[in-house]
């Protein structure tokens, strides 16, 4: 959970309103040329998600480069090995990567609905719909498949319907508001804000609710190691740490606001991946405290390099980076 790009300078992973500020002229950077300055696949999908390009301007501006998952060729998984690609003008960029996404839109919408059902959401009749929705989208996607495989394939993805059709039927038909699921796990208020207030509020909190989670450890709770039983699911960096910030935000450390809400879970789905890409760079930058506590939290429990650094938002400022860690 240690691995990083090594590159000349120094670099900085921006989040997307930065890069806005930027765009607009409502900040500026002293000396911005001391830094290389990073993006990731996860701002393209925002683009595309939000429709403001401001955020390219801003990528332009810092002339920022590309931090890319280098994937598996055969089977497009990722390997974990995580590179920074030359410079190419972010605009060029969105456009290959728009060809790249088309049509996929929707595509994560079936995990969403059960997400934010755990978040308190009156969703049921939604949710019931998402394992016919899932054969559905298995059926699309391997359309261009040799009949053989695609037929493995429908035939497993019915095999996985029916068992997400039974745990919903089992598990998920009562809604349950988050504040219960988190008085289940033996964490009050007070208990979650002591945390966030200590060095490292994961260790803090496991501490309150280790014995409520039987059967798991720690590293496997917050996913940072797999649970044994539950087979193919992918352990990188970034994908480890981005599955950590929505456990975060279930026991309450820093949550978001809107958890139960769809177009607040991708915002907020995408800013784990963003926590993710960022932790293989020296820094992460935002104006956002809560996102830059959750990030911090993760840094810490896991000892990565990078520095989650939180600036107070004003127009006109400029900031000098010239900094001690963990201040901006």
């Amino acid at each position: 959970m240690n691995s990083f790009v090594k590159c000349s300078l120094p670099t900085i992973y921006a989040d997307m309103n930065l890069y806005r500020y930027i765009a607009c002229g409502d900040i500026s950077i002293e000396k911005p040329d001391r830094f290389l300055w990073i993006y990731s696949y996860v701002h393209l999908n925002e683009v595309h998600r939000n429709g403001n390009m401001d955020a390219l301007e801003g990528m332009r501006s810092l002339g920022a480069v590309e931090i890319c998952d280098m994937l598996n060729a055969p089977f497009f998984l990722s390997i974990g090995n995580v590179v920074v690609k030359k410079y190419i003008d972010p605009y060029e960029r969105y456009q290959q990567h728009l060809e790249a996404i088309s049509g996929y839109d929707g595509h994560s919408d079936v995990a969403i609905e059960h997400l934010i059902r755990s978040f308190g959401a009156d969703n049921f009749k939604e949710l019931s719909k998402t394992p016919e929705q899932l054969c559905e989208e298995i059926d699309r996607l391997t359309s261009i498949v040799d009949d053989e495989s695609r037929e493995n394939l429908l035939k497993r993805a019915k095999e996985v319907s029916l068992e997400m059709k039974k745990s919903i039927d089992t598990h998920l038909r009562e809604k349950r508001p988050i504040d219960q699921t988190r008085r289940a796990m033996g964490l009050t208020s007070e208990d979650r804000k002591n945390a966030e207030m200590s060095y490292s509020p994961i260790d803090e909190i496991w501490k309150i609710m280790a014995h409520s989670v039987k059967g798991v450890t720690k590293n496997q709770f917050f996913g940072f190691e797999p649970i044994p039983g539950i087979e193919g699911l992918q352990h990188t960096q970034y994908g480890s740490i981005a599955g950590a910030y929505i456990i975060l935000n279930m026991l309450g450390i820093s949550p978001d606001k809107g958890l139960a809400k769809r177009d607040k879970i991708k915002n907020v789905m995408s800013d784990g991946q963003h926590v993710g890409m960022a932790s293989y760079c020296n820094a992460l930058l935002s104006a956002d405290k809560r996102f830059c506590d959750k990030a911090r939290a993760i840094y810490i429990y896991i000892g990565n390099i990078t520095n989650a650094l939180h600036f107070n938002y004003q127009k006109g400022i400029v900031l000098n980076l010239g900094i001690q860690e963990g201040q901006a």
